[in-house]
């Protein structure tokens, strides 16, 4: 049987969730395949539902990695990306997915090394509206506040992401622009500009290649790096940088600037920003020229440009 998440009137604290690369909601929209927080981990992080009579329940596990047992609780909240692209939780309504989702357990203690398995169904209450509902089950780890009350204080929240569709969906994706934003001490990032007009998300994937201008063959002419990422993997010839492009969905109904740093500091020139990907299907294949200026030692001219920057 299914336990609907309690609320009560206990005092949370959030403390600094640490060791984590990148922040941990915006990891799990990302659909990295495995996130941990502190010593606790989950798998799969995202699940993707079509919402129907027949619905099976889905499950999910929760993996200790610590020396000690770990308790947590779980509750759920429907979601949005707000103008800056941070999750934000949103007031229920009859269709919030938060309202039909039901799981077990609510409350668990994970063993040293252990593993805790999660299922959860979808169960509307209402018929759903077409298109995408979204939700996110919440995982935090607890402990009891050392002035022996029944206060709980937060150590660490993870969260699994739930997608689910109803009837048509449809997902139309525009790029308006894409640009790269660049700083005098050689680091630099893609800004792409995103409109989302369909009633369910949309996602950019693929690749970028950071070539030198005068060397750069052309946007029909590159192709994918196979291996990219992997620890062997090598990049071909006259190529600077490359990785995988990891940004945030593009929610229904919104436009939003997404921004994909470069790592690696470039040495001023004249530079190539390629494409090699697609937006939720529509092939992306461009080549944005870009600038790397050369520091300049006059404080009056650093002063100007930044104050150009801010205005």
């Amino acid at each position: 049987m299914f336990n609907s998440p309690k609320v009560t009137s206990q005092k949370i604290t959030f403390q600094p969730i640490r060791n984590i690369a990148l922040g941990l909601v915006t990891a799990l929209t990302l659909g990295i395949p495995s996130v941990t927080a502190l010593e606790v981990g989950v798998s799969p992080p995202r699940f993707e539902v079509e919402i129907n009579k027949k619905q099976r329940s889905q499950s999910f596990k929760v993996k200790n990695f610590a020396k000690k047992p770990v308790e947590m609780r779980a509750y759920v909240h429907s979601w949005i990306l707000d103008e800056k692209n941070q999750v934000k939780v949103v007031e229920s309504t009859e269709q919030t997915l938060d309202q039909w989702i039901v799981f077990t357990p609510s409350r668990f203690t994970i063993p040293a090394g252990g593993e805790q398995t999660i299922r959860f169904a979808i169960r509307p209450k209402v018929k759903p509206n077409s298109g995408e509902h979204r939700a996110i089950l919440y995982l935090e780890e607890v402990a009891r506040a050392k002035n022996n009350t029944k206060s709980v204080v937060t150590i660490a929240r993870l969260g699994v992401v739930i997608y689910a569709y109803s009837g048509e969906v449809k997902r139309v994706g525009t790029l308006n622009s894409i640009s790269v934003d660049t700083k005098d001490d050689g680091t630099a990032a893609a800004l792409f500009d995103v409109s989302s007009e369909g009633n369910a998300h949309v996602r950019i994937k693929g690749q970028y290649a950071i070539w030198k201008a005068e060397q750069y063959p052309g946007a029909e002419a590159t192709e994918r790096i196979e291996n990219l990422g992997k620890s062997k993997s090598q990049l071909p010839a006259n190529i600077v940088n490359a990785g995988v492009i990891q940004i945030n969905p593009i929610l229904p109904s919104t436009r939003r600037q997404l921004e994909l740093p470069i790592p690696k500091k470039l040495p001023p020139g004249k530079y190539i920003l390629d494409i090699n990907g697609d937006l939720s299907g529509v092939p992306l294949d461009k080549g944005i020229p870009f600038t790397v200026p050369a520091v300049s030692n006059n404080p009056s001219k650093q002063k100007q440009s930044l104050t150009s920057l801010t205005q």
